[in-house]
């Protein structure tokens, strides 16, 4: 492995990469710490196009590519972090799926309706992975999933699944349109416990935004309101990213899937 210093040039373009419309811009992104970082290289989905080490760093694990050593405040200066780790890859954002390429796959959809928060946002992609999610949609006002917040909270697993970013209401009249069933996932009154749903072999489950819910214009006849059975009485609610993960659960374990 040989380590080389980065220049003045190559850190200003790190330092800009903590901002969305320069990830957007450059087509790149941020991984930080250790296990994160070990992660993605393991999984092989996301190209990593330079590794960036603190001084004095030595690596848990088998590192091959470019390695920039940094001193401490300039490392300081490109970690979300308020305890780095020590390195940081900097990754190639993986091109957004076309509506042709998922419409006519079949399997559960994540849809996150401006779910604001990045570490949710990252819950959320790490627990559709795990549960073997097809894709993940990302409407208006979602956290970037290549947000430095939303890649940590991912654990490694950006990249792992397809994902489209968009209008919700227009992606969600494209997916019904060709066989797709809607789920949305509301405490309200007239939801059904999620548990009594046979999913369709074409799902997609909506999770909404942390304060709101998911938004009105997306509620329809033809969708289906499902909750997460529990004591409303005691707890308002869950966390978005918890129902998601038992509302997954759910999709994935139950039903006729031929």
């Amino acid at each position: 492995m040989q380590i080389r210093p980065a220049t003045n040039n190559q850190l200003k373009l790190w330092r800009k990469l903590q901002q969305t419309k320069y990830r957007k811009k450059e087509g790149l992104f941020l991984a930080e710490g250790e296990r994160c970082v070990e992660q993605i290289v393991a999984n092989g989905f996301i190209n990593v196009n330079a590794f960036v080490v603190e001084i004095g760093y030595q690596p848990g694990f088998e590192i091959n590519g470019s390695v920039f050593e940094v001193s401490h405040d300039d490392f300081e200066s490109l970690s979300d972090t308020d305890t780095p780790q020590g390195i940081l890859a900097v990754c190639d954002t993986p091109a957004e799926s076309s509506v042709a390429q998922i419409i006519d796959g079949s399997g559960v959809i994540i849809a996150l309706d401006a779910v604001q928060d990045p570490g949710n946002v990252g819950t959320m992609i790490r627990t559709s992975a795990w549960f073997g999610a097809a894709w993940m949609l990302y409407g208006d006002g979602t956290a970037d999933p290549f947000h430095p917040k939303v890649v940590r909270s991912t654990a490694g697993a950006t990249g792992v699944l397809p994902f489209l970013k968009g209008d919700l209401g227009e992606r969600l009249k494209q997916f019904e349109q060709n066989g797709w069933q809607i789920y949305l996932m509301d405490g309200g009154e007239g939801s059904v416990p999620i548990g009594r749903e046979i999913p369709a072999r074409r799902s997609v489950l909506v999770i909404g935004n942390e304060g709101n819910g998911i938004a009105h214009q997306l509620f329809t006849a033809q969708r289906k309101r499902v909750r997460i059975p529990g004591e409303s009485s005691i707890v308002e609610s869950l966390n978005a990213a918890m129902a998601m993960g038992i509302g997954m659960y759910h999709m994935t374990s139950e039903g006729d899937k031929s």
